[in-house]
């Protein structure tokens, strides 16, 4: 049973044919195959060690980016509120967010008046930049994404951020109170049934959730550098805040029973268990943006185990396709393709064409060129159409790689027999322009 579950989700999930399948069996499968794909970039990506990173950049910023919360809350008179909110965002924290709440004041205090404090202001708006800039980063890899922003557009898009971040926290837990209250003065007026109520109250107890899936949803979208889908970030938000209100109850369960801590660390102990918190959270934040990456682009992705060991034949035609279709593209004066473009246009896998698409690059068939706001690599003929034929293509897919061994008369006697049939092929009728086929 389970070696037959095992091969189902190796190879059987990813040979399913959609097309025959009912509305919820397709639903159910590309439920799978989501999970399955987030949870082989999550390891593909070094998603781990990108949390690693993160939590280190957290731990060393952390202080700065509260003061940066607070400095701005003060200008709008919100900075009590903003107190009770973060401590209400870490109840299993307190004490240590009390710390560290404290330190940000200090250091609010030590940057007013005189140059030194301006150089202070400076030294701070670039470390909140700089922790941003890293999530970025992160983001934009699991996204497939070269190019991080500009350094223009990080400076207004995160002040952007910066300035927002307080007032959506504060806002959050007004709007929660709010609605329980109005609510409540509902269910008094209405009468309700004290069933009713309950399930009413029941519900209401979620809306933290809500908020928390809100919250990460927007995350996703504008944190990569790239136009993502409402639909891709809202089914990642609230996923993410499922698996990070799990995260949080194990935690506070591990804290609970982490007694023998507090017995080797004394007053340190909250510094472990508070690298582990973050550690878990920016596994999970991670783990949303791998989901969300995996819905926007599971056309591309869906059926990449199936092409995972592809006949030379199969290569070789699929080559023949991509270069094709650059020529023809290139013939009639249309607009150049991206990876993605042309995955979509010939449906085959994203990843077969990208592969494909280095192979010609490599043997110079093709040049890339880079346009659009996201600097997006389009393809185009390396030289004249009227030269590229079907042996180009098939001596660029043959000869692709190392072609060098150390020597050996055998081998070099099959290497002339090859030379000989590459030969044969040139004046063959065969070999035809690909701009006439």
């Amino acid at each position: 049973m389970i070696n037959k579950i095992t091969e189902f989700i190796k190879e059987g999930v990813w040979l399913l044919p959609d097309e025959r399948l009912g509305r919820l069996e397709v639903m159910a499968v590309k439920t799978l195959r989501v999970t399955l794909l987030s949870t082989q970039g999550f390891v593909k990506d070094l998603c781990p060690l990108r949390a690693s990173a993160l939590t280190l950049y957290t731990l060393l910023s952390i202080v700065p980016v509260i003061a940066m919360l607070f400095g701005i809350a003060k200008g709008f008179g919100f900075e009590k509120m903003l107190r009770d909110r973060l401590l209400e965002q870490t109840p299993e924290q307190d004490a240590l967010m009390i710390q560290l709440i404290e330190f940000a004041e200090n250091m609010l205090a030590n940057t007013k008046g005189g140059v030194v404090a301006g150089i202070g202001v400076v030294l701070l708006l670039w470390t909140v930049i700089k922790v941003i800039g890293n999530i970025e980063e992160s983001f934009n890899h699991i996204w497939k994404i070269a190019l991080n922003r500009s350094w223009a557009r990080k400076v207004s898009d995160y002040l952007s951020i910066m300035l927002l971040a307080p007032v959506l926290l504060i806002a959050s837990g007004s709007i929660t109170v709010f609605v329980k209250t109005q609510v409540t003065w509902l269910m008094e007026v209405m009468h309700l049934p004290e069933w009713a109520a309950r399930l009413v109250l029941y519900g209401l107890s979620f809306s933290p959730f809500l908020i928390m899936a809100i919250l990460f949803s927007i995350v996703f979208m504008f944190m990569p550098n790239r136009q993502v889908e409402l639909k891709a970030a809202a089914i990642a938000g609230i996923v993410t805040g499922v698996l990070y209100q799990w995260v949080q109850w194990a935690y506070l369960s591990l804290q609970l029973g982490a007694s023998s801590y507090n017995a080797i660390y004394g007053s340190f102990a909250a510094l472990p268990l508070f690298l582990i918190w973050l550690q878990l959270g920016w596994f999970v934040v991670l783990l949303g943006c791998e989901i969300s990456f995996y819905i926007q682009n599971y056309r591309s992705y869906c059926h990449n185990e199936k092409f995972s060991d592809l006949s030379l034949a199969l290569r070789r035609n699929i080559a023949l396709q991509v270069m094709h279709l650059i020529v023809t593209l290139f013939v009639s004066a249309d607009e150049a393709l991206n990876s993605e473009a042309i995955s979509a246009r010939l449906n085959l896998p994203l990843s077969v064409v990208q592969k494909t698409l280095q192979i010609l690059l490599d043997s110079r068939l093709i040049v890339e060129l880079k346009a659009g706001e996201d600097d997006s690599s389009l393809y185009q003929p390396a030289y004249d159409i009227n030269q590229i034929t079907v042996l180009n293509v098939i001596k660029a897919l043959d000869t692709a790689g190392r072609n060098r061994l150390p020597a050996d008369k055998g081998l070099d006697r099959f290497s002339s027999l090859n030379e000989e049939w590459f030969a044969s092929l040139e004046h063959s009728d065969c070999n035809r322009l690909l701009k006439e086929i």
